[in-house]
């Protein structure tokens, strides 16, 4: 499974610069971008990822899904940065995530360009390219923190820029990729100590989260009440395990009061 999951991901990698950019669409939403590109690779995905594991279900970012259930279930971002893809800049990543009893117990990033394969199953450990990862130990001050400004979403706008501001005044210093698959994954090696976003779709979080905390990091729904959840657009908030509490806090600080889509 893992071998041919992987071969599926890299082959869905080489749509990225192989196939031509054709189609840049806009959908609901400030700058929500979809290409023929992300298409032709979540129809790709459907297609190898279901006859990979027969009587299992997909939810994807284009197309029409059904609630997650507790069935074998595939969650996957075809083009995870589709702004970045098409400004050529290079940043972006095919996200697969495999969900049993709603959960995911597989998670895996493809970033073609760099050719990183990021991967991790619940209860293993994280590897990338084969080699064991962990978060780093870096200490809150000199922590660097990632971050997403939910572009489609322009009434976050102010507060991501807030709380962003809020790390750059407290921690060492602030990254902005376009991807949050990737940022996730930087996270999960110690390329970064910190991430968040205001607004995720589970396509966006699902293998990453995964990835996270089996390299020994910590994430969290800030802005929900009870377990963490697979099945809903939402606030992500990660960190190495040493810094989780003065993230969280000063989250917390400037979020008080406020919820997703107010």
């Amino acid at each position: 499974m893992r071998e041919k999951l992987m071969q599926i991901a890299r082959t869905a990698g080489n749509f990225f610069s192989a196939r031509a950019l054709s189609e840049i669409d806009q959908k609901e939403g400030h700058a929500n971008f979809v290409t023929n590109i992300d298409r032709e690779v979540e129809d790709y995905l459907q297609q190898t990822l279901l006859s990979l594991l027969p009587g299992s279900q997909i939810i994807g970012e284009e197309k029409e899904n059904s609630a997650l259930t507790d069935a074998p279930t595939w969650i996957v971002d075809p083009v995870d940065g589709t702004t970045n893809l098409i400004h050529d800049y290079r940043c972006s990543a095919v996200s697969i995530a495999l969900c049993e009893n709603r959960k995911p117990v597989i998670g895996l990033i493809w970033q073609p360009y760099m050719q990183e394969m990021f991967y991790a199953e619940a209860g293993r450990g994280a590897a990338l390219n084969g080699t064991p990862i962990h978060v780093s130990e870096q200490p809150f001050d000199k922590a660097l923190v990632a971050f997403g400004t939910s572009p489609y979403h322009t009434e976050l706008a102010e507060k991501s820029m807030e709380l962003a501001l809020a790390y750059l005044h407290t921690c060492a210093d602030v990254r902005r990729s376009g991807s949050a698959a990737i940022d996730l994954a930087y996270l999960a090696c110690g390329r970064h100590d910190a991430f968040f976003e205001l607004n995720l779709k589970p396509w966006d979080y699902a293998a990453g989260s995964l990835i996270v905390r089996e390299a020994g990091g910590i994430v969290s729904m800030p802005l929900e009440s009870g377990e963490f959840r697979y099945d809903r657009s939402t606030a992500i908030l990660a960190s190495n395990a040493l810094i989780a509490d003065e993230i969280a806090a000063v989250f917390r600080r400037y979020t008080d009061g406020f919820h997703h889509g107010s």
